[in-house]
């Protein structure tokens, strides 16, 4: 907590938020419980307790991929959806253990696609609309950043 009786605007830094490594597919198993779930999904993503991400060009009506940096982060999710909403979640693992925004936006995205160096990549978007790139390893996406530098 801070405590400021000036007058001028004061901005104090963000959050920080890492990379993840971990993603999941995250479904309610109980069409009844659509809005305590949807809600408490809200909810956690507000608070920052995970990433999502979507396919390109979902609007929300998709599945949700929950992004976090460690496997804890997903059960807090569950464990909350439970206690604190009484809604029931399904998890089902990506198996890819690292993102990349692409900051060439989609375009460059679209390009790297054509050209087949996407291949085993899934693009998705952030809550931004950004493009993101999930890679299975490091030596992937290595491979690509390399790529493009040439």
């Amino acid at each position: 907590d801070t405590l400021y009786s000036g007058t001028s605007k004061v901005a104090f830094p963000g959050i920080p938020s890492f990379s993840p490594e971990k993603f999941a597919y995250i479904r309610n198993p109980n069409p009844s419980t659509y809005k305590s779930f949807q809600k408490g999904i809200d909810q956690l993503l507000a608070e920052g307790a995970v990433q999502s991400l979507r396919q390109r060009n979902d609007d929300g009506g998709g599945p949700l991929i929950l992004a976090a940096v460690g496997q804890l982060q997903f059960e807090v999710v569950q464990a909350r959806l439970t206690n604190e909403y009484g809604v029931e979640s399904i998890l089902e693992p990506i198996g890819f253990t690292l993102a990349r925004w692409a900051e060439g936006g989609w375009e460059e995205v679209d390009k790297a696609d054509a050209d087949g160096k996407l291949f085993g990549t899934m693009i998705v978007q952030d809550r931004w609309g950004r493009p993101v790139l999930l890679f299975r390893n490091d030596w992937k996406a290595q491979g690509l950043a390399d790529d493009e530098k040439d």
